[in-house]
């Protein structure tokens, strides 16, 4: 049987109460002299009240915070999808922390419960094709900002791409690939504006 609403509004308030918040019970809606009263009722009367029928409480669905929790909900689900992407394109500790803050504890956490193993020692470089290979991708899909969530989106989608020819690509190595070139693009152009 599902609880009334009289019911877990009664075991909400009086939790309240035993913590010495009469506040909370106010805010559900309570007055001092119903929240006194509550307070001394025996345990067959707390059991009669919060049984009854008719229903002391009304709901009322607060639209704005409702679309505001959902739209958060979705967010959330997204950067979970983004950090179980990453991680099983071998995403980094570094590139984890990086966009996502999460700890070296986090990400091997995370890569235990998605059965993801990585191998020991450095991530091999990738040879000259794939490195132009690479930055072509990049030009596809490119974002100015590399810090923020959309680049490493695009390097998601570069890392895909890339794929099926190159086997043992991983997403860390793109990060890397692209953030050097970038800083060599960057660094041609002073140069040239200097000259």
């Amino acid at each position: 049987m599902i609880p009334s609403i009289n019911y877990a509004i009664m075991a909400d308030a009086l939790h309240a109460l035993k913590e010495g918040n009469i506040r909370h019970c106010e805010a559900l809606g309570f007055t001092l002299d119903e929240i006194n009263a509550l307070d001394q009722l025996s345990l067959e009367e707390l059991f009669t009240v919060s049984r009854a029928a008719t229903p002391f409480v009304s709901i009322t669905v607060r639209h704005d915070i409702l679309h505001h929790l959902l739209a958060q909900a979705r967010q959330e689900y997204r950067r979970q999808q983004q950090i179980k992407r990453a991680i099983r394109l071998g995403g980094s500790i570094a590139l984890l922390n990086h966009y996502f803050g999460l700890t070296s504890n986090d990400v091997c956490l995370r890569r235990r419960l998605l059965g993801v193993s990585v191998p020991y020692g450095r991530t091999p470089e990738p040879d000259e094709e794939t490195d132009a290979e690479i930055w072509r991708q990049w030009q596809k899909f490119r974002v100015e900002n590399l810090e923020s969530p959309d680049a490493l989106m695009a390097m998601i989608q570069v890392t895909d791409a890339l794929l099926p020819k190159a086997r043992g690509l991983s997403l860390t190595t793109v990060w890397k690939r692209i953030a050097l070139c970038e800083q060599e693009v960057v660094a041609n152009r002073r140069t040239t504006y200097a000259g």
